[in-house]
């Protein structure tokens, strides 16, 4: 039987669906990812529950909020962590294949736009919930569902993913974009709202509206961000991560970073350099 796909058509008797991890982190299990990045081993899912988390795929930047699904491509690099004090989230590594070829990228889903917004949180939260109950319990019945969750995961990904293409995350890339190539920089919402031709309070309105804070606010967690990964992943001074990061007054950096994680850079450094992060 073939089945259409985005950019073709494929055989449904040589899909292979392999579930390799599903796990959910809940308080008091702290969730603490990786800033330094790696290269992923396989292709992964996260549905973040609360809280935010930063991503980082390739050069792509998101901070991804409550409600939202993000696809981790197998083969890209990928970093990742997250500040909020309350942090819960379904994690899911899979491999799906079609003729030895991979099926996310069968299906056009591999380049740009990995993260979206999902509707139907409860149906969702269904399918990452009865996955990781095979978890649990090493229950091989759950297999076959734990199978066809993936492919369902990925149908409502891919769905979401289409509508929002050619809605307003493609109208911002221009702005997120911008604002990667700058972080060592500071810049004015006037700045911003001239990429997309916007009047400045419109822009700062449809922004807000799309990505739940103001286009600075982004700006600046996007910073503290960029400063985790280097305070974990290099030995470069402080004083000189705060300067990448736009900050040449080291104590408003130290202050700013605290405010924002919770803890001094210092303490960060001592914290995620004593990690072993995973490498799927």
């Amino acid at each position: 039987m073939e089945v259409f796909s985005i950019n073709g058509f494929f055989h449904l008797d040589k899909l292979t669906i392999m579930p390799i991890a599903t796990f959910l982190y809940l308080p008091p299990i702290v969730w603490k990812g990786d800033s330094v990045g790696h290269i992923g081993e396989n292709d992964l899912f996260f549905f973040v529950l609360e809280g935010e988390c930063f991503l980082s795929i390739d050069s792509e930047n998101y901070i991804i909020k409550p409600g939202q699904l993000a696809y981790l491509p197998k083969g890209k690099r990928r970093a990742y962590t997250h500040v909020s004090k309350r942090f819960s989230m379904y994690e899911m590594a899979f491999s799906a294949t079609c003729d030895d070829e991979n099926l996310m990228q069968l299906l056009g889903l591999t380049e740009e736009n990995f993260v979206v917004n999902i509707a139907d949180t409860e149906k969702l939260s269904t399918l990452f919930e009865s996955s990781h109950r095979k978890e649990l319990y090493k229950n091989p019945l759950y297999d076959i569902g734990w199978c066809a969750n993936i492919i369902n995961i990925i149908r409502m990904y891919a769905n979401e993913r289409q509508k929002q293409n050619s809605q307003e995350s493609r109208f911002f890339k221009t702005v997120l974009d911008y604002m990667s190539a700058n972080l060592s920089k500071t810049i004015k919402t006037e700045q911003l709202a001239e990429l997309v031709h916007l009047q400045p309070t419109y822009f700062i309105k449809r922004f807000k509206k799309n990505y739940g804070i103001p286009p600075i606010a982004y700006f600046n967690r996007m910073k503290m961000y960029k400063a985790m990964g280097m305070l974990s992943g290099t030995d470069m001074p402080i004083e000189q991560i705060g300067k990448k990061v736009g900050i040449t007054d080291t104590s408003y950096f130290a202050r700013a970073f605290k405010k924002y994680c919770n803890i001094t850079p210092s303490q960060y450094r001592i914290e995620f350099k004593k990690e072993n992060f995973p490498d799927y």
